[in-house]
């Protein structure tokens, strides 16, 4: 068990130490420059400066900022900035280029109000499952005394259900309009509901309400590497490290889910072996099927004519299986309480 921690401690820290820049070639290039001081002054940006004779785009047209995107924060440099992106990105279609990206992100079109649609279309459905999630523990809480040690667990799948309403609303508001404080509570959103889910699986496989000083320093112990992660991101913001720091914990969690499906398998085999489905082979689905998800993250791509990358796709494989995480946390809650194994179909 000592190993164990150490182990961990260890690789979080590794992780923790991380440094990545991201590359953006898109909003180098000098024409995107040009076309964006070209665009200042022809729509009277303030502190737009004069710009060359040889311009190539002083005679272009630039459409006006309608209200809706006004009131979502755009302004006139802003909208420059996006207008020039698609400028940029027609010519090297046509020029038969690569499509670059603009300050780390996809030139996606504005559609119904929103930067990204599919993204924020798909964060909303990914938070519906936690809601789910939130109404079931709720309830299951109610019935659990006070004084029962367990009832700690069901206070973790809570606190997982809240982090994630917290992380998907953050990435709504998020992929509907980028800006500064929208994406840092993205992030760390998305860094808290990582740690709360890793934090509720380990706590359960290590059954560590029947320890509870060792599942105090062991909340504390997660409560800080949150802080860390935080702080990290606050004095040298990397977006590589975050997803590394993601990608970490994800597997962790899914090498306990494993671990948990290969403990439950054990304990139901010579039971009851109707509930395989239920507490062995649902956990594991949840792993593979999350992985499977996970690589359209890992490896990018983006469609400028649908308009939908590999980020979009990822949100929207991920809400399917969110539905199933919180009937298992609870089955198997039961399934751990119960000496005579009660129908824990009714969950």
């Amino acid at each position: 068990m000592l190993s164990q921690w150490k182990l961990w401690v260890c690789c979080a820290l590794l992780t923790l130490s991380f440094k990545v820049s991201r590359a953006s070639p898109g909003d180098q290039l000098d024409e995107f420059d040009d076309c964006v001081d070209a665009c200042a002054v022809a729509k009277h940006c303030p502190d737009a400066e004069a710009i060359e004779e040889d311009n190539p785009f002083k005679n272009d047209q630039f459409a006006d900022l309608g209200l809706c995107y006004k009131l979502l924060l755009w302004d006139c440099n802003s909208d420059c900035d996006y207008q020039c992106q698609h400028v940029i990105t027609n010519m090297r279609i046509q020029n038969g280029e690569e499509i670059y990206q603009f300050h780390g992100k996809w030139p996606f079109k504005r559609a119904f109000g929103t930067q990204e649609f599919y993204s924020t279309i798909f964060s909303i459905g990914n938070f519906v499952p936690h809601y789910k999630g939130f109404k079931l523990c709720r309830r299951a809480l109610r019935k659990i005394p006070r004084s029962d040690q367990s009832r700690k667990m069901l206070v973790n799948y809570l606190l997982v259900s809240v982090a994630g309403m917290l992380a998907w609303t953050s990435s709504s508001i998020f992929h509907t309009r980028d800006l500064i404080i929208t994406e840092k509570l993205d992030y760390f959103f998305a860094g808290f509901t990582v740690l709360t889910g890793f934090h509720a699986i380990f706590y359960r496989s290590m059954r560590l309400d029947l320890h509870r000083k060792t599942g105090t320093c062991f909340s504390v112990l997660v409560i800080l590497i949150f802080l860390a992660h935080i702080l990290r991101l606050y004095l040298d913001w990397s977006y590589t490290y975050n997803m590394r720091f993601n990608v970490f914990f994800g597997i962790l969690q899914h090498m306990l889910l494993v671990a948990l499906a290969l403990l439950n398998f054990q304990r139901v085999r010579s039971l009851r072996s109707d509930l395989i489905h239920d507490l062995v082979l649902v956990p594991i689905g949840l792993v593979v099927f999350t992985s499977l998800a996970m690589s359209c993250e890992l490896f990018d791509f983006f469609s400028y004519n649908f308009q939908i990358d590999s980020h979009a796709i990822w949100h929207g494989l991920t809400i399917f299986p969110s539905f199933y995480l919180y009937p298992f946390f609870l089955k198997d809650y039961i399934f751990l309480k119960s000496k005579t194994v009660v129908n824990i179909k009714e969950v």
